[in-house]
């Protein structure tokens, strides 16, 4: 990962690091970042895309948790409701994703070599 950087906010003290580096490592091979504006792009792609894993993650055992519980468990509306909330998530992560490799693909498709000023430009809306 010589050049990007991924903050280290992103990863939580029981996250494993090497995990997020091979994700990076994997995304770089399939994306392969040419210049600034599209290493600005790939970072926030790696974030994305980190997010959704944890975010599918959460929502599992929410599930697992669901499932053992007996159907009179008063905790059982609120787990339903972390669920949901976990899905949109995990939803919003894919949106984002997507905006953003169809943010790299028209950056590519300009043929231009961007700088980050440039880059508002290719930006997904929020």
């Amino acid at each position: 990962m010589s050049n990007y950087s991924i903050p280290e906010s992103i990863l939580y003290p029981i996250e494993n690091r090497q995990d997020l580096m091979d994700l990076a490592n994997q995304m770089r091979l399939e994306h392969q970042p040419q210049n600034e504006a599209e290493d600005e792009i790939f970072e926030q792609m790696i974030i994305a895309a980190w997010l959704r894993k944890r975010y599918e993650k959460v929502r599992s055992k929410l599930y697992d948790k669901k499932n053992a519980m007996p159907a009179e468990s008063p905790n059982l509306p609120v787990t339903i409701d972390s669920i949901r909330r976990f899905q949109h998530e995990v939803e919003q992560q894919k949106k984002q994703l997507s905006n953003l490799r169809k943010s790299l693909r028209r950056l590519r498709e300009t043929g231009s070599h961007s700088s980050l000023e440039d880059l508002h430009e290719f930006a997904p809306a929020a």
